[in-house]
């Protein structure tokens, strides 16, 4: 079965968990590894981040959308350049997205965002039990997030749908233009490019920049690639 679910407060079971988290930190975790990262460590506090500070390792996150004092680089994927992050190990905290990693019991996570869409697909085809598990914006409903499970959905051509799955299939084939969509009626889209960051809301909304698909093993996320 291929289900999607909403900011799950409690936690949620499955074989393969996909995380979505398209504004921005699952988009950010794409773009990291697939720009020469060796590995992206999700932590939930800001606390538990600084205290793995050493060597070779960046601290980086948001919190309500602003680095936090002593990071290294915030949430946003347009700072995760070859030049800043190559060979590095990334520990990472954000609002939403590195939150709901700790309510998933899985047996295997990957990340997911509109950057590496074909890729993710094409990993799931082998899959039978899949949950797509939307971050959300502060425990609500993010209509980016339901958009990208909406095409991950279309794209896999399932028939075991849950209802989750089939709503958000629904809702993503009604909408002509993601990107327009997500900068439109996307309050957590607008709240970004209101404090301006519309280059990311754009850079996040860009289908398929990249052939990759973070894995998390062992409590980091590593890459795997495709031809």
């Amino acid at each position: 079965m291929v289900d999607v679910v909403m900011a799950p407060c409690s936690p949620v079971e499955c074989r393969t968990a996909v995380v979505i988290d398209v504004l921005r930190a699952t988009s950010t975790i794409v773009t990291a590894l697939s720009n020469g990262a060796s590995g992206v460590i999700p932590v939930k506090t800001i606390e538990e981040a600084l205290k793995k500070r050493k060597e070779g390792v960046l601290i980086c996150g948001e919190r309500n959308a602003q680095k936090p004092k002593g990071f290294d680089l915030g949430n946003s994927p347009l700072e995760y350049r070859k030049e800043k992050i190559s060979g590095k190990t990334i520990v990472l905290t954000t609002t939403n997205g590195t939150q709901v990693i700790e309510r998933i019991r899985s047996e295997e996570i990957i990340a997911a965002s509109f950057l590496n869409l074909s890729a993710v697909v094409e990993y799931l085809k082998s899959k039978e039990d899949i949950l797509l598990v939307c971050a959300g914006t502060n425990g609500r409903f993010s209509l980016e997030d339901f958009l990208l499970a909406g095409a991950v959905v279309k794209r896999l051509k399932r028939n075991d749908l849950g209802d989750g799955a089939r709503a958000a299939e629904r809702y993503f084939e009604s909408v002509e233009n993601t990107r327009e969509e997500i900068k439109k009626h996307s309050s957590h889209a607008k709240r970004l490019i209101s404090l301006g960051f519309e280059k990311d809301v754009e850079f996040c909304t860009t289908e398929d920049l990249f052939k990759t698909v973070p894995t998390l093993v062992n409590g980091v996320f590593i890459l795997k690639e495709f031809p």
